[in-house]
């Protein structure tokens, strides 16, 4: 089949997916089954939608952005969401060139990150869920290639995975980041979802460089990046939550009570060095894992006082802060299409040789 088969393909199949994203990035956050109810609903109404309303980008469109039942405005994202997933769909194919398992493995991975954006764009938090997700498929993608003796994914030192590698030492890199931040600040600087994060996408990025390159090769690029669109959007977030946050404060109390309620909605858990250090550990030797399956399997009949959250991290947002992960996950995208040429670029200008 030609490229233009698979690309036409890719962004059918990428839109059609991108509507199940938009149940995911809904129901999630609320802790809602993504199987029950079976059929969509509209948010507003609660009436079930049929098959008419369902056909992505076409029924926001026709419809004319509104509930067919309520009338009510559908939110931009759902669209948003569907037509982002097809183009990325499409990008990644041709970037893989239709490669099989490596186009798979991509697709299936950006399908995460896409929701994860969205999530924690909307809520600060990351689905414990789909942070081990996001460490899974890489792993799984270097377990194949292991087992297969594909050329680029022999094991480090004879024994360690490329992924494990490199999941560990990016969980390491944005760990240090919350406790560095930590200890000048003497707040919380970045969620533990986060870390956690990274360390799925530093195993991504691992076995993604070129045949016979260094795991670590992209990086910096990666950080860089990360802290680059972070620093460039991030202060625009910052001044819209402000606004949003004085406003919404000025309706409910008065101008009066606003410096009283945010000090009192705001304040974070007391935390320590030390305390900071063991959650970096925590998340590097998946602690997270334990506790998803603990929570999964064994507490799942408890009672909600008794059941432990399967979320460690209690972060409560102030109006000045913005979410970090929707910045990784730009940061990865960048790293991945840009990552060698920007690498290759810095070694030939610094040392004369890439």
């Amino acid at each position: 089949m030609p490229l233009s088969f698979w690309l036409i393909t890719a962004f059918v199949f990428g839109v059609c997916i991108g509507s199940f994203l938009n149940v995911v990035i809904y129901r999630l956050p609320k802790e809602q089954s993504l199987l029950n109810p079976s059929s969509s609903y509209c948010p507003n109404c609660g009436h079930s939608l049929g098959v008419l309303d369902l056909v992505p980008l076409f029924s926001y469109l026709a419809l004319g952005r509104k509930c067919r039942y309520c009338k009510n405005p559908i939110s931009s994202r759902y669209f948003s969401v569907e037509l982002l997933t097809g183009i990325l769909f499409v990008v990644l194919t041709w970037y893989t060139n239709a490669n099989g398992i490596d186009c798979l493995t991509l697709l299936l991975f950006a399908s995460v990150l896409i929701a994860i954006y969205f999530i924690d764009l909307a809520t600060f938090t990351i689905p414990l869920s789909l942070t081990l997700l996001a460490t899974l498929i890489p792993y799984v993608r270097d377990a194949y290639g292991i087992g297969t003796h594909e050329p680029g994914y022999e094991l480090m030192f004879g024994w360690m995975p490329r992924s494990i590698f490199g999941g560990i030492v990016g969980a390491a890199i944005f760990g240090a980041v919350r406790v560095l931040g930590w200890v000048w600040k003497r707040v919380e600087a970045m969620g533990l979802g986060d870390p956690i994060l990274a360390r799925g996408m530093g195993a991504m990025l691992a076995i993604s460089v070129p045949l016979g390159a260094y795991p670590l090769r992209h990086f910096a690029v990666w950080v860089l990046a990360c802290c680059l669109t972070g620093a460039i959007v991030g202060p625009l977030m910052i001044l819209v939550r402000r606004r949003a946050a004085l406003a919404q404060t000025e309706a409910v109390l008065g101008s009066e009570s606003i410096g009283q309620e945010e000090t009192a909605e705001y304040e974070e858990e007391p935390s320590s060095f030390l305390k900071e250090i063991y959650w970096v550990g925590w998340v590097i030797f998946y602690g997270d894992l334990w506790e998803y399956l603990k929570f999964t399997f064994f507490d799942r009949h408890t009672t909600q006082e008794e059941a432990p959250p399967p979320e460690a991290d209690t972060f409560v947002p102030a109006p000045s802060a913005i979410p970090f992960g929707p910045f990784m996950v730009l940061g990865f995208f960048t790293t991945l299409f840009v990552g060698e040429w920007a690498t290759a670029a810095y070694l030939v200008y610094s040392f004369g040789t890439k």
